[in-house]
């Protein structure tokens, strides 16, 4: 790769966590430009999604360590039973709905660990090849203990960590269109220098399922179906697509990154 290589992840998270989601991502990985899926191994409708990466062992795809769970009716809780890692769970047996509310309960850091690890465990049971490592909500990230623990269990599983190997998320100034989606997309493409960039994204479809979601400390109605329909929307627009090829940007997965970490040992 050239110093003049304009490089560019598009990952997409929350694979796993609905139906409408897991259609969304086969979607985007079979006519679009999504490199990378984050698969929540907690999440309800993570067989399914496992079961579509045994189809396609071409998807990269990597762990979306989940440590919350935001939605209002619907809810999940860690892989381990929650009598094994009661400081990650509500009274109920699930996560937490926010991030601070994880971190402000003093999670006991051993069943963090313990959690984290029984997640990429799983994942690699039901026939995931796991490329790589990144966060739900940033809850492991929230506080530098729990980021250690991240980065030493990659570290012995040998997969990289999303944001720790030199790609930068891609700008977004305030003068590029919000509406419509892929409009921002393909703008914003058109001004990603040399380098590797990273773009994040959370496909979904405008469907009844994802129509009931609310976040539980809003009521924001069918919003968060609309919002990823048009992430969805954007991944597979040809106008994207057309920029991509027009600036010969070079699409990436972190498969392709792991394989050579390992190889030269940085892994």
């Amino acid at each position: 790769m050239s110093n003049d290589d304009i490089r560019l992840i598009m990952r997409g998270d929350d694979f796993g966590f609905c139906h409408a989601a897991n259609l969304a991502f086969e979607k985007c990985f079979t006519e679009g430009v999504l490199t990378c899926g984050a698969v929540m191994v907690s999440a309800p409708w993570f067989e399914e999604a496992a079961e579509m990466c045994r189809r396609n062992p071409d998807w990269q795809i990597g762990v979306h360590s989940t440590f919350t769970a935001e939605w209002k009716y619907y809810r999940w809780g860690p892989v381990l039973p929650p009598t094994e890692v009661p400081s990650l769970v509500d009274d109920d047996g699930y996560f937490r709905a926010r991030t601070a509310e994880f971190r402000d309960s003093n999670p006991d850091l051993g069943e963090v660990e313990a959690e984290l690890r029984t997640q990429i465990d799983r994942a690699l049971a039901h026939g995931i090849d796991v490329a790589y490592l990144d966060h739900h909500m940033a809850a492991i990230r929230s506080t530098p203990q729990m980021q250690e623990i991240e980065l030493k269990v990659a570290a012995e599983y040998r997969i990289p960590v999303s944001t720790y190997v030199g790609e930068e998320k891609t700008p977004v100034p305030d003068d590029i269109p919000q509406e419509p989606r892929w409009l921002k997309e393909a703008e914003l493409l058109r001004l990603l220098k040399p380098g590797l960039w990273l773009r994040i994204e959370h496909p979904g479809l405008d469907v009844p399922e994802m129509q009931g979601l609310r976040e539980s400390w809003l009521d924001d109605g069918p919003y968060i179906a609309k919002a990823r329909q048009a992430q969805t929307d954007a991944i597979v627009a040809s106008e994207v697509l057309n920029v991509i090829e027009e600036r010969g940007i070079t699409l990436v997965g972190y498969r392709d990154i792991r394989d050579r970490m390992r190889e030269s040992g940085e892994l």
